[in-house]
């Protein structure tokens, strides 16, 4: 019988590296054995999950007004080395293909500075209508409010009871 469990420890030590080195090591006692549970808990912990994925953070859109077109244009020009240009354009984040557009919109006259939209623009223009018609619907109800209460004072009954004050 205690063959037999060798003999499974023997085949369980060959699969797994962490054991088998565990195996070789002669006899150092407990110190060994925490050391080779370090290393197999950093070896897990190293392997990321499978399951979580990695988001990917975009940066925002930039805009750009009319007048710093204007100014990136103008010192790129004034750029005499193809370096001290890239230079500029490394500084500044930009590349070259828009110095480009830029240009020719600059040439076709069409060179516009782009505002920002603002996100919650339709959200408030639906806001401003509903609050238009709630201002229309409580004055319908207040002057069905003063007919009720003149057509009441003129029956002479009363819809909402007296107060009694308490004195």
């Amino acid at each position: 019988m205690a063959a037999n469990i060798k003999a499974t420890s023997n085949a369980k030590n060959v699969n797994n590296p962490v054991v088998q080195n565990e195996r070789s090591i002669p006899n150092q006692g407990d110190a060994a054995q925490q050391t080779l549970a370090q290393v197999e808990r950093a070896s897990i912990s190293n392997n990321p999950d499978p399951q979580v994925k990695a988001t990917r953070r975009y940066s925002p859109r930039r805009y750009y007004n009319k007048a710093y077109k204007l100014g990136m244009l103008s010192a790129y020009d004034a750029c005499t080395t193809a370096s001290e240009r890239g230079e500029l354009l490394r500084k500044e984040g930009l590349y070259h293909s828009r110095i480009g557009d830029w240009r020719r919109e600059l040439e076709a006259g069409t060179l516009k500075g782009k505002k920002r939209q603002k996100k919650h623009q339709p959200r408030i223009d639906h806001l401003v209508r509903e609050n238009e018609q709630l201002k229309k619907k409580l004055a319908q109800a207040e002057a069905i409010i003063d007919l009720q209460k003149k057509v009441s004072e003129l029956l002479g009954t009363h819809i909402l009871p007296h107060e009694k004050n308490e004195a």
